[in-house]
């Protein structure tokens, strides 16, 4: 399993940044893949994703089934509006685990991505809940990193990481397999690993 994009978030008062950058075997920053630079309140509904900080070349754009509604679809488009890939949120799964799919043209899923460590999202969710020790678990929990792993569901192997690597500034770091790699679009991974941060209210 190699490196293959390194996310960096930089945090504004007003706006999402996202930085997509192609990594070496090392795991090091290669090559600028995409920029995103959107006001919070529409990031959710579509996300424009271009080739460099300037903004003068759209790359793809990464938009939602309907506006609104984080549980739904999100469609990957060329600049010419031609689909690139399809991801959703799997609201079932994601009650305990949060959970994400990579579908095909009919929708049947080609990669699911969860939520690695169990027992840290279960805390997560319900810590609240426990009278008095429940804020403080909160704030505890909310010092963790937490993963994702990439899951062909045919074989349920693992095919790909999806990391933190700092505990205080938004990076992440994609590590896949040759296989799982070359299967999927780039930018479709690309634009689920910004959706794994920015719709996950991390």
């Amino acid at each position: 399993m190699k490196p293959r994009l390194i996310v960096e978030q930089k945090i504004t008062a007003f706006a999402n940044r996202y930085r997509v950058y192609a990594a070496d075997d090392a795991g090091n920053k290669g090559n600028m893949l995409a920029f995103a630079h959107q006001k919070r309140l529409a990031f959710k509904e579509k996300v424009e994703f271009y080739t460099n900080e300037e903004k003068n070349q759209l790359a793809f754009t990464m938009r939602a089934e309907k506006v609104m509604d984080i549980h739904g679809k999100f469609f990957v488009e060329d600049p010419d509006g031609t689909l690139i890939g399809v991801f959703r949120k799997e609201f079932k799964e994601s009650l305990l685990v949060s959970t994400w799919s990579i579908l095909d043209d009919t929708d049947n899923v080609k990669l699911q991505v969860a939520e690695s460590n169990i027992g840290l999202a279960i805390l997560r969710r319900f810590a609240g809940w426990i009278p008095i020790v429940g804020e403080f678990i909160d704030i505890l929990v909310a010092f963790f990193r937490y993963h994702f792993n990439f899951i062909d569901p045919s074989s349920k192997a693992i095919v790909g990481k999806y990391q933190k690597t700092t505990l205080f500034f938004d990076r992440y770091r994609l590590s896949m397999t040759d296989d799982a790699y070359a299967a999927h679009d780039q930018r479709t991974l690309a634009a689920i690993a910004v959706a794994l941060d920015a719709l996950q209210g991390r």
